[in-house]
């Protein structure tokens, strides 16, 4: 990415403007019993198609109406703010609220119209001013019971150097800077379809999509 501090938001992060609708096209046509097929025995398998969707829609309003919301927007969300509340369900949409396929797709570009709404007022300088913080503690597990902290370790700040960082003094304790959010959710974005890819593959179906070799797609691996 360029370092000229006044490239602007959208110029620097396109594929927000494109990734809902390669969500649309993959798993368009298919049925309700391959949108919820679970493989268990896969690493990657435990949520459904269905699941990857609704997980990858919830992200952009938990990180942007949630976790900065107030700190873009103060008391004045562009959106409901019920639409980060997940029903109890672990890291998605209600799925009360949301469950069939359109519904979760209508969410995701509604999610992905946000994050452009706001890249239009940002630029990379402005980005990079823009941080906050997060604890961690060395306990702390995803409810699928993955370690927060080993996940923290092992991806998130290999894959994010310079814009999310540990504390030097206190290593329960990270910073982050918008840029990175915005990297982060793009990339959660294509992990997440290359999932669906993955679940696609599984039951011979023909993908539609090519995935950047880009982010997290260098660092995962589907087996």
């Amino acid at each position: 990415m360029s370092e000229d501090l006044n490239t602007p938001g959208q110029a620097l992060f396109p594929d927000f403007a494109r990734i809902a609708g390669m969500y649309e096209r993959e798993v368009a046509g298919m049925s309700d019993e391959q949108y919820d097929a679970v493989r268990p025995d896969k690493s990657w398998g435990a949520w459904s198609i269905r699941k990857q969707v609704s997980h990858i829609a919830s992200v952009h309003y938990r990180h942007f109406l949630g976790n900065w919301g107030e700190a873009l927007f103060g008391a004045n969300l562009p959106r409901d703010k019920s639409l980060i509340d997940t029903g109890g369900a672990d890291r998605s949409l209600d799925p009360k609220r949301f469950h069939e396929m359109a519904d979760l797709i209508a969410a995701l570009k509604d999610g992905t119209n946000l994050v452009w709404e706001i890249l239009a007022g940002e630029t990379l300088g402005s980005m990079r001013e823009k941080r906050q913080t997060r604890v961690i503690q060395a306990d702390d597990r995803f409810p699928t019971g993955e370690s927060r902290t080993s996940y923290t370790e092992n991806l998130t700040l290999k894959a994010h150097p310079g814009t999310y960082w540990r504390d030097e003094t206190d290593p329960e304790l990270f910073h982050y800077t918008l840029e990175f959010t915005f990297r982060h959710v793009l990339w959660e974005g294509f992990a997440h379809l290359r999932t669906v890819q993955a679940h696609k593959q599984a039951m011979g179906l023909p993908l539609v999509n090519d995935l950047p070799e880009a982010g997290y797609l260098k660092i995962l691996r589907w087996e």
